[in-house]
Formats: structure tokens, sequence, C-alpha cells
């Protein structure tokens, strides 16, 4: 886990930073202009985790200090032009020319502050993470522990780009994100794999029960509202695949689909790492 600076909260799924070399290798693109996204990248194998924090010149004062998000990143680094969309986000970050791209984001609710909610001193704990994930293993841990009651809500409109794959390792891109063609036989194989995962006993069973619970003891689809009380009648969706890469899923992570619905997310979807989000599926049926 590390610390990183930040102006705001995130619109698109990547982390940039800063030049690690001087303007000679930021212009040659050279191996030292990625340092910085690079050592991320690296580490995200084992230490994805990097909770942000309001922090810089460019910050508003209501964030200032704020703890905002915890993000996982991956192991894909390269140029920030080239996964930022928004034509005027990358005008925005010209001055962090290099990113990786995070595969999860996750609310930290409440926002709280490092010194008023906290109870830190000061904001030190900021100090060099404005261009680098900073990873002070004992200021971490204290953070940590301070957060331990504040509650994290994943954040499901700020996804990788679509039909974005984590390779499970460090690998820059250029100008293109690792993907996967649905129609090649490689996408055919990960849909296979997707399958199999969603039939986790445990989770499964989780979420079909809370969504029992919240239902007054029937099961509800959550696009088009067909109930019943049997489990046998509804699937267990990820919301995002896991054949998109590495994570630990969570309970959140799934919604509960009755067959038609999980056909349709999975079916009608441009490809195979990004299905149909439920509400279009739920307004869909909703005119049907």
């Amino acid at each position: 886990m590390g610390v990183k600076a930040v102006w705001g909260r995130s619109s698109e799924a990547v982390m940039c930073f800063g030049s690690g070399g001087n303007a000679a290798s930021a212009a040659l693109k050279d191996r030292a202009h990625f340092t910085k996204a690079r050592r991320t990248a690296e580490r995200a194998k084992t230490r994805p985790y990097i909770l942000t924090i309001g922090g810089g010149e460019k910050v508003p004062d209501a964030l200032r200090g704020c703890v905002l998000e915890l993000v996982r990143a991956t192991g894909v680094y390269g140029e920030t032009t080239a996964f930022v969309r928004d034509e005027e986000l990358r005008e925005r970050l010209s001055q962090w020319p290099v990113a990786v791209i995070v595969s999860e984001v996750y609310t930290v609710r409440g926002e709280p502050r490092l010194i008023e909610d906290l109870g830190f001193p000061d904001r030190r704990i900021l100090m060099n993470a404005y261009d680098s994930v900073i990873r002070d293993d004992d200021q971490i841990q204290r953070l940590w522990d301070a957060l331990s009651g504040w509650e994290v809500e994943r954040r499901w409109d700020v996804l990788p780009p679509p039909g974005f794959r984590d390779p499970g390792k460090a690998q820059m891109y250029w100008s293109l994100y690792p993907t996967l063609d649905s129609k090649s036989a490689e996408g055919k194989r990960v849909w296979k794999l997707q399958h199999e995962a969603e039939r986790d006993p445990k989770l499964k069973r989780e979420a079909k029960a809370l969504n029992r619970e919240r239902n007054g003891g029937v099961i509800v689809c959550a696009a088009c509202d067909f109930s019943d009380p049997l489990d046998s009648m509804f699937d267990a969706h990820h919301l995002q695949p896991l054949a998109a890469g590495n994570r630990e899923s969570r309970v959140d992570d799934l919604v509960v689909l009755c067959p038609t619905c999980h056909r349709w997310a999975h079916a009608k979807a441009d490809d195979k790492l990004s299905p149909v989000p439920v509400e279009k599926i739920a307004t869909v049926m909703a005119r049907a």
C-alpha cells in the first residue's frame, strides 16, 4: 500500500506521475522518463492498493488533506496521453506525462481529513507524494489504522478502458493498452474462465442472501425486477468480469440477475470484458 497526493476525485482510471528524468529524457521518452510510473507498476503485483489524498497547488480547499479514494494499480504503464480519453483532461494532466492504469476505484465515504478527523498532527505524510507514490510503512500503517472505522464504496462510474485486461506484470504500452478481441480464440477462452470464476459458491450465496434480505424473503433481479423465492432462478453477475485481471472479489462486486438479463449483460456487450451496465438493461427491459 502507498499514498499519493492528487488534485481531486478520479474521473478516469489512471494515476499520473511526473517525468523521472530531465527535459531531454522526457523529449526522448527514454527509460528514465517512465521511472515513477514503472516503479508503481512493478510494485502493483504485491502492493497494488494506493490511498489518494487531496494535495498540491491545484487541489480545491474543500479537498485539501482529505483521504479521497482507495485505488488498485495495475502493471500497465506508459504515456498519460495514451490512456486518457477526455481531451480536456489530457490538457489538465500535461505536467504529469506518465501514468499507470488502475483497475478499481473506491470512494472513502465521508472523505475524512487527516488532521481534523483522523488525528494526524500535520500533513507530512504527503511530503514528496505529489509526483510519486510514497510507501512509508509506519506512516501508512498509522493511516490505515485510523481509517478502520471508515467505509469504502466501489465507484462503478470509473472503470478501465473498454476491453482492458491487466497482464499481471509490469508492462509498458506506448499507444494501446492490452485488450482481448472478443471474436478471437483468446477472447472465447477468457469467456469460459470468467464463467467458471462466477460460480464461486461463497460469494454467490452471500450475494443472493443479501438480495433476499433486502426484498422481504424473495430474490429480485436488479435489472428487470423479476422475483422468485428460488435461488436457482437467478445468477450472480460480476459488474467487472474476473477475466479483466487479478483482484480480490467482494460481495458488492456482484449483482443478482435473472438468466435473461444476465445473458443481455454479456451477449449485447461490445466486448467480453465490458458487460452492458445493469442500469441500461433495466431501461431496455422497462420498455419491453
